[in-house]
């Protein structure tokens, strides 16, 4: 047996790492890549996966294995209609590594009709304005997260009666109902100065959305006041040379389903009203939150996120600094990494923000190459160096399981001509 040992290496049979992922053991003799669509997590088939000088094909599956391998690895992969990705310093037996599709296909997703109900009760002192959001799943760049609604049809302006529609993505959804007191200061042209107060909440959870099945009289009945209370909002630690600042109170619902509030302009973040976590079957708070330049996402941001916390008094607690001594062409890219990341990331960009290549690094590289196989078009790009705050182990992860140990993200861009 200990003969075996010694020779045998560490061959594990493959499996699916759900979402993505790194697991099962140091890499000694065999390593299983399986590659996924991040939208579908369908098994990618055909996909180049390069690891040393071997470059073999996924089969139906969406796995590839490679032998006589040992210790840390860098796995390209590249797949038609997906964008490329690299990963730097994988040491686990068994790697899933997601592709997200160039030309994503239609979201599904679902209309909601119906009213705030008793929306007639509540008085505002200036122009009362409700706002009615669906709740999101836990992948922050998700687009069905993001889904517009046409004609602002789920904001309803003064009135003695709010009518809402508002486009959702499909599966397990709640709605909120954010009712405020609007104060322009007299000034229409200007909304520097604008004012927007919550004054009362209403909602619905547990609805089902079907792709393309739209629902109607779907009421969001207020929560009493009972359920409502004021909480403080500390975003102390923040980098201080990212200024603007803005926060989401949120609430996990489930695994996989989060209600978020965003905080409104103007108001008092010592004393914001919100419901209880208890009024939309939840245990406990969240708080994102996110620091930036007046460039936006075009310059350095750093953003928190915080769970389980218990109110009234809410903190971001310490925050991920972005790396410094970024560098980068066209096929490389250099920086100093950020003392305490868990990981950290370089994205090869348009300059209209959508992505061409990506490499995450999951040891001390801090210089990387584009390999050949994901050679970027011509034009200007950017470049963008993320730091990423976790607390999971880099050897053994599931994007979809672990995700809650992720805290906090924080980039640097650079412009490439």
């Amino acid at each position: 047996m200990l003969v075996f040992a010694a020779c045998g290496g560490n061959d594990v049979d493959p499996r699916v790492i759900a979402g993505g992922g790194v697991g099962d053991g140091e890499i000694d003799g065999e390593l299983n890549v399986y590659v996924i669509d991040t939208s579908t997590d369908a098994p990618i088939a055909g996909a180049m996966v390069q690891v040393g000088t071997s470059s073999p094909s996924t089969d139906a599956t969406g796995l590839v294995t490679f032998t006589d391998v040992e210790g840390k690895q860098t796995i390209t992969v590249v797949a038609n209609g997906y964008r490329s990705a690299q990963w730097i310093g994988v040491n686990g037996a068994n790697v899933t590594v997601g592709l997200s599709p160039r030309d994503p296909a239609t979201i599904p997703q679902a209309t909601i009709s119906g009213q705030i109900t008793g929306y007639d009760s509540v008085v505002a002192p200036n122009v009362k304005v409700g706002l009615v959001l669906y709740s999101q799943n836990d992948n922050l760049g998700d687009a069905a997260n993001n889904l517009p609604t046409p004609d602002g049809m789920n904001v309803c302006f003064a009135g003695t009666v709010c009518d809402y529609s508002v486009v959702t993505r499909t599966g397990t959804v709640s709605l909120l109902g954010l009712i405020v007191d609007f104060d322009g200061n007299g000034t229409p042209a200007d909304d520097t100065d604008d004012v927007q107060i919550p004054i009362a909440y209403a909602a619905k959870t547990g609805i089902t959305v079907a792709d393309g099945v739209d629902q109607a009289t779907n009421n969001l009945p207020l929560i009493e006041a009972g359920n409502l209370e004021n909480v403080s909002i500390d975003t102390a630690g923040a980098p201080a040379s990212l200024t603007e600042r803005a926060t989401i109170i949120g609430y996990d619902l489930s695994a996989d389903e989060v209600v978020q509030v965003p905080v409104t302009t103007g108001a008092d973040q010592s004393a914001y009203l919100v419901p209880k976590p208890a009024a939309l079957g939840a245990t406990s708070y969240r708080l994102s939150a996110i620091a930036q330049t007046a460039s936006g996402d075009r310059g350095a941001q750093s953003i928190v996120i915080r769970r389980n916390l218990t109110g009234p008094a809410l903190s971001t607690g310490d925050w991920i600094v972005p790396p410094t001594g970024v560098s980068a062409t066209r096929t490389t890219a250099t920086f100093t990494p950020t003392p305490g990341a868990k990981a950290h990331s370089v994205t090869w960009e348009t300059t209209a923000g959508d992505e061409l290549f990506n490499v995450t690094i999951f040891d001390e590289t801090s210089s990387v190459t584009v390999p050949a196989s994901a050679a970027l078009p011509s034009g200007a790009l950017r470049a963008r160096v993320t730091a990423i705050g976790a607390t999971f182990d880099v050897n053994d992860f599931s994007l979809d399981d672990d995700i809650d140990q992720l805290f906090g993200l924080a980039s640097e861009p650079v412009e490439i001509e």
